[in-house]
């Protein structure tokens, strides 16, 4: 299930796996195309719940998650609350729309590495992805 991304100079291939749960499927399909593109393995859901049931039928098969927050079933903080109490210790990014401050302290107490706001580009989206993956 896993491929590689692109190698970084002076640094060895890394093998990354990336679970991404975003309602909207344009939306979707988009931001698996461009992981896909650049070399990432990603597996999709269409809500929080779906995202949940995919985790714990695989819990070390990835490497990273990408969520939206406003999600049918459970939104984003929800379901990272439950994949933080099954375990999960990897890296989180959230791309949202908008994050009430609430939220968004709450997402940031659960380790969350990164925000991306929707309105920035999916280049920003990349770029905190990437980031995100090299620290580990």
């Amino acid at each position: 299930m896993k491929t590689l991304t692109r190698k970084e100079a002076g640094q060895s291939i890394r093998h990354a796996c990336i679970l991404h749960a975003e309602d909207d499927r344009f939306t979707a399909a988009a931001i698996a195309r461009l992981l896909t593109i650049q070399g990432f393995s990603v597996d999709t859901a269409a809500n929080g719940q779906e995202a949940l049931a995919k985790f714990m039928a695989h819990p070390t098969a990835y490497d990273l998650i990408i969520t939206d927050q406003t999600m049918p079933f459970l939104s984003g903080e929800e379901w990272v609350t439950q994949l933080r109490g099954n375990g999960f210790t990897g890296k989180v990014v959230v791309y949202a729309a908008s994050l009430p401050d609430s939220v968004l302290c709450h997402l940031h107490e659960l380790g969350v590495e990164k925000v991306v706001h929707k309105s920035e580009s999916l280049q920003s989206l990349l770029d905190a992805i990437k980031e995100s993956l090299e620290r580990q």
